[in-house]
């Protein structure tokens, strides 16, 4: 509502009040990243006894000989244009060493001088390895060990570091530090010709909204729609689906939405909305529906902006012929060959806020937004 002051025939100023609807914004996900720490280790591995039920035996053990842990700085083209390419889960895929001493600053794009790149874990695997933890509802940590051969950083000046969701050397880091002791003094690490290097990198990623919120959305000509939105955070314990990314399906969703993966699709259909503890306050999709209307559609993505920092789908548009019937909500969710069975994100229609489709009509939906940042 707004308020302006007119003047009437007789020149007195009389109020003008101008009531406009406040309707909530549109379904929107935030996506927050952070880096944590790096825990460096210079060591090797020596040969000794084991003793177990099998008898005695021999094993190879990682011993440590220098160590600390640090801080760093996440830099500013992580967000600006390697999330729109490569999503969350990958960013800190490899690891990368130099012999550079330039302190770090946001705006660098890569190492002073760059001498090895590996995706090796502490197993010898190459296949990008990773741990993930849950520190609160929506909030977790990925954490990658990376090791560095002796053949790789034996008898080298080690002074900067950095992770990169590419194996291409170059200009690709979401992370740069130089390596410094305990006290967060530079220093140069030199690993001797039978020793490696081993990098634990964590970085946090939240979430949100983690609780429902109350949205709106403009059905193209039918107006503007209310209802609840939610994100799913977890599986379906009625039917044991496992979400991609390890049970966490608003990692899944983030990580598709942002480099716009055609998995990543609305789907729309009559739907029963449950909540129970088991789903932890969380709306999920029932079972009504689930047959012949069981249709959806792959999103058409903006084109992203570099810097923007954000990726918004542009609207659906369903064909006449397309779910005719009473519909009550939408979704956001990731087909069969993404990993998902159910919604990642819905949003349920308020009461009185459902409407009927039939084939003499298209159905637009209006735009649902991810944003991400620091």
């Amino acid at each position: 509502m707004s308020k302006l002051w007119t003047p009437d025939n007789a020149g007195k100023i009389i109020p003008v009040v101008r009531v406009r609807p406040l309707e909530p914004p549109p379904p929107t996900i935030g996506a927050r990243l952070q880096a944590q720490h790096l825990h460096w280790q210079l060591g090797r591995y020596v040969e000794d006894l084991s003793f177990g039920p099998g008898g005695r035996g021999r094993r190879r053990r990682w011993v440590v000989d220098q160590e600390a842990e640090q801080h760093n700085l996440v830099l500013n083209q992580t967000y600006d244009t390697l999330i729109a390419q490569f999503g969350f889960r990958d960013l800190n895929d490899y690891a990368v060493v130099g012999t550079g001493t330039t302190p770090p600053a946001a705006s660098q794009i890569g190492l002073a001088n760059e001498v090895a790149r590996t995706r090796r874990d502490q197993n010898a695997s190459t296949s990008g390895t990773y741990s993930l933890s849950t520190v609160q509802d929506g909030v977790y940590e990925i954490t990658r060990i990376r090791e560095f051969s002796e053949a790789e950083v034996g008898n080298r000046n080690l002074t900067e570091w950095g992770f990169s969701p590419s194996g291409t050397a170059g200009n690709n880091l979401m992370s740069r530090e130089l390596f410094r002791d305990g006290n967060g003094n530079p220093i140069v690490i030199t690993p001797a010709s039978d020793q490696r290097l081993r990098l634990i990198y964590k970085i946090r990623i939240s979430t949100g909204p983690t609780t429902p919120q109350t949205v709106s959305i403009d059905i193209a000509g039918i107006g503007v729609r209310t209802g609840l939105f939610v994100i799913n955070r977890s599986t379906d314990p009625n039917y044991g689906y496992q979400m991609w990314y390890d049970t966490r399906a608003d990692l899944g969703l983030i990580h598709h939405f942002a480099r716009a993966d055609t998995g990543l699709s609305v789907y729309n259909r009559p739907m029963r909305v449950r909540v129970t503890p088991s789903y932890t306050g969380f709306f999920f999709l029932g079972s009504q529906g689930w047959g012949s209307l069981s249709q959806w559609y792959y999103c058409q993505f903006q084109a992203y902006t570099a810097g923007s920092r954000l990726r918004r789908t542009q609207s659906v548009t369903y064909a006449p012929g397309d779910f005719n019937d009473t519909l009550v909500g939408f979704a956001l969710w990731l087909p069969a060959g993404g990993g998902g069975y159910l919604a990642n994100a819905l949003m349920v229609l308020n009461t009185e806020q459902e409407f009927t489709k039939t084939n003499l009509y298209r159905l637009t939906i209006g735009e649902w937004t991810l944003t991400w940042g620091p």
